[in-house]
């Protein structure tokens, strides 16, 4: 509808008030505002920047590095837990240290995908949603050339995702690790974490699930979806800013059997 349209002026109006009651309303005054007309609907690739942050990375730099200097690794080498324990307990559903900050979405996934399978070595096939993130894809195609290991798609569609049924189909006795996304890239289809982790469960297999576009957008609840593995990124929704390191994160129970950069051994 344009601007000039009939009924415009009354469907902005009604607009206004809404957003005006919102209970989500005030975090605008968070941010940085916005350029004059500007609508911004892709945090789904970069989030907006919040006000404080400018003066949060001027006392990092002036302060904690400019006058602790290497004092300052005192703190810094435990921020990466402290804050990946507040990130799990305020978006994730995850117990005190089970996530941690670390490195890129792809690096973790890299790392937690051939830790994974190191634990599952009579099994030869990774499962993947047909509809993955690219990325992703191109990680574990790679890992499963060089693994000697197969990889299997789980039925996606464009604008509904996957079900529960597709990934049940999708499993048999070879299937080690399951990799999905919670929320997809591209259709927005969100998917129930909980019961598709019981069925992969059922057939032996872990699950690793990227979070990219689910972690500070809609609920995450990895505790109590018995999520075994997950990695996610920090700029998009949780507008750390670019170049902000990704978390991973391990399931306690699982913790004492993963290693990453172990060998996987001989089938």
């Amino acid at each position: 509808m344009g601007p000039d349209e009939p009924g415009a002026a009354e469907t902005l109006s009604r607009a206004g008030a809404a957003d005006a009651t919102d209970p989500l309303h005030a975090y605008q005054e968070r941010f940085v505002p916005l350029p004059d007309g500007v609508v911004y609907l892709d945090g789904n690739s970069l989030g907006r920047p919040l006000r404080n942050l400018p003066r949060l990375m001027a006392q990092v730099i002036e302060e904690e590095w400019g006058r602790g200097l290497i004092r300052s690794w005192e703190q810094w080498q435990l921020l990466a837990a402290q804050v990946g324990d507040e990130l799990g307990a305020a978006l994730l559903g995850a117990r005190p240290g089970e996530v941690t900050l670390s490195d890129s979405t792809t690096v973790n996934l890299y790392k937690l995908a051939m830790a994974a399978l190191t634990t599952r070595p009579d099994r030869d096939v990774i499962l993947i949603e047909s509809d993955s993130f690219p990325t992703d894809r191109y990680v574990l195609d790679g890992i499963a050339e060089r693994q000697g290991l197969n990889v299997r798609e789980v039925p996606s569609h464009l604008d509904e995702g996957f079900d529960l049924e597709a990934v049940r189909a999708s499993l048999d006795e070879r299937v080690a690790l399951v990799c999905l996304s919670h929320v997809g890239y591209r259709s927005a289809a969100i998917a129930d974490m909980a019961p598709i982790n019981d069925v992969i469960h059922a057939n032996g297999a872990l699950a690793l699930w990227d979070l990219c576009h689910s972690a500070g957008a809609v609920p995450v609840d990895l505790t109590a979806s018995s999520c075994d593995l997950a990695v996610g990124c920090t700029y998009k929704y949780i507008n750390a800013g670019p170049g902000a390191p990704a978390f991973l994160y391990v399931r306690r129970e699982h913790q004492s059997q993963l290693a990453s950069g172990s060998p996987r051994p001989a089938s």
